[in-house]
């Protein structure tokens, strides 16, 4: 009789010393999140990352296996890191692995056990897969209006900031900028184009838009020999300042006069509405009338002045597509003068 009690028990134990692992004994991993820091893998579920500098790492509880290596794939199914070597538990139940950026895509941690006899780590008894996507990218915030390229009465062209959203991991940025630019297929520019070169300290690009027009502008972010995708594009529309290369004045004798004037943007078009008031600082304006760009940028208007003096004429442009409004006003010493034979 108590032969027959203890039986049941000797086979209970049996039976428990072969049940697997419980589950809280299977191996985790971790990879480097956005800021920086371990973020845990779900065995489950692929975890979602923007960084493309990562550190995959797996610990492996002893009771779990006696030997282990670890090491990370690509979405291609090619390797993106070193294979690790072959570690004990016991002594070593940590391993990392630096993985190459391949692109966004889904990545693999794949943790491979091996039996107790097997030191060498060359006939694998089980595996265990993390998986973690890489959603790298970058993009241009365009400005609120247009911008101008140049000062007024200016020769320099002006340098134009823009934000640029930075991504973890990069190594570096390309930022491409092009008048009257398409996007391809690729979603690159087609044809020539300038680079802007991004402050990452600041996150802001250097743009120097030097003819009017509409530029449009990619950027994408580089890890060592991959890029992320293009960016969407975005248009940046540059406009020059309305001012005047000079303003003659061919017939002088008055008291009907010609005035001629030349836009220093060429590409003006449209009219330049001209006044004329008396003295340097006070005195109401007069209308003269309107003047007609043409295809050079000049412009002519005759007008009637009866009196000598000092005056102001006043240009006064509504703006265009490439030009922006504005008004010149210049000072002219009006006098009669004889002409003898």
């Amino acid at each position: 009789m108590p032969l027959r009690k203890s039986l049941p028990i000797a086979v209970a134990v049996a039976v428990c010393a072969l049940l697997p692992a419980s589950a809280s004994a299977a191996p985790t991993a971790t990879v480097t999140g956005d800021d920086g820091n371990p973020l845990p893998l779900n065995a489950s579920a692929p975890t979602g990352i923007r960084n493309m500098d990562v550190q995959a790492d797996v610990n492996v509880p002893t009771s779990d296996t006696a030997y282990y290596t670890s090491q990370v794939f690509d979405q291609g199914g090619i390797a993106a890191s070193s294979l690790s070597s072959c570690r004990s538990t016991r002594f070593s139940p940590t391993a990392k692995s630096v993985a190459s950026y391949r692109g966004n895509g889904t990545y693999t941690v794949l943790v491979r056990y091996f039996p107790s006899s097997d030191s060498s780590c060359t006939r694998a008894a089980s595996e265990h897969r993390f998986q973690y996507v890489i959603n790298a990218g970058t993009a241009v915030t365009g400005p609120l209006g247009r911008l101008l390229t140049r000062a007024k009465n200016a020769f320099l062209t002006n340098t134009h900031q823009l934000p640029v959203a930075l991504n973890p991991g990069a190594s570096s940025y390309e930022i491409r900028y092009a008048l009257g630019g398409v996007a391809g297929p690729d979603g690159a520019i087609s044809g020539p184009s300038g680079e802007a070169f991004l402050d990452r300290t600041t996150g802001l690009a250097d743009f120097r838009f030097d003819k009017p027009g509409r530029y449009l502008v990619v950027a994408r972010v580089r890890s060592v020999d991959f890029f992320t995708p293009w960016s969407a594009p975005i248009e940046v529309n540059a406009i020059a300042p309305f001012d005047l290369e000079r303003v003659t004045f061919p017939d002088a004798r008055g008291p009907r006069y010609t005035l001629r004037g030349q836009v220093r943007e060429r590409i003006a078009r449209g009219k330049v509405t001209i006044a004329i008031a008396r003295g340097r600082k006070t005195g109401k304006y007069r209308r003269l009338g309107t003047a007609k760009i043409n295809s050079k940028g000049r412009f002519t208007r005759r007008f009637t002045v009866r009196r000598t003096g000092t005056y102001r004429l006043r240009y006064s442009y509504k703006g265009s597509g490439v030009v922006a409004a504005g008004r010149v006003v210049e000072t002219v010493r009006i006098r009669r003068r004889a002409f003898f034979g």
